[in-house]
C-alpha cells in the first residue's frame, strides 16, 4: 500500500472532531490533522495493516503523550488514540487523489465505528 489520506472523525469529550490521517507506510508514520494541528505518530505496521505508534496529541491547552493503535485497509481507518486524559476512538475512509487535495470539505458520509482498548489489533 502506498501513501494514503483518510478522512477521519475523532470522538472526544468536546464532541466529534473532523480531520485527516496521512499514512506513510514506508516511513512507519501516521500524521493526524485534527484539533487544529498536525500530530505525528511513529512506530510500526504489524504485520502490514495493523499499527501501534507513539507521538503527541497537540491541543489548545496541552501537548499530551499518546499511543495510536488500530487497523487500516484500502478503504477504512479505525484506531484508538490513548492519552492520560482519556481514550479517543477514530474512524474514517480513504480519500481518492482529488478528494485528498480538498480534504475536510464533506465528511457527512463517514460511519463511526468505535475501536476499544481491548479490541485486538
Amino acid at each position: 500500500m502506498s501513501d494514503q489520506v483518510y478522512q477521519i472523525q475523532m470522538r472526544s469529550a468536546m464532541g466529534i472532531k473532523q480531520g485527516t490521517a496521512e499514512i506513510s507506510m514506508n516511513r512507519d508514520r501516521i500524521t493526524l490533522s485534527v484539533l487544529g494541528g498536525e500530530n505525528q505518530f511513529l512506530g510500526e505496521f504489524i504485520p502490514e495493516y495493523a499499527f501501534q505508534m507513539t507521538g503527541t496529541l497537540k491541543t489548545a491547552l496541552h501537548d499530551l503523550p499518546a499511543t495510536l493503535q488500530g487497523v487500516l485497509s484500502e478503504c477504512q481507518f479505525s484506531a484508538l488514540l490513548m492519552t492520560e486524559k482519556g481514550d479517543f476512538p477514530i474512524s474514517g475512509k480513504r480519500l481518492g487523489p482529488a478528494e485528498a487535495d480538498q480534504a475536510g470539505t464533506d465528511q457527512s458520509n463517514i460511519k463511526f465505528q468505535e475501536l476499544r482498548k481491548d479490541d485486538p489489533v
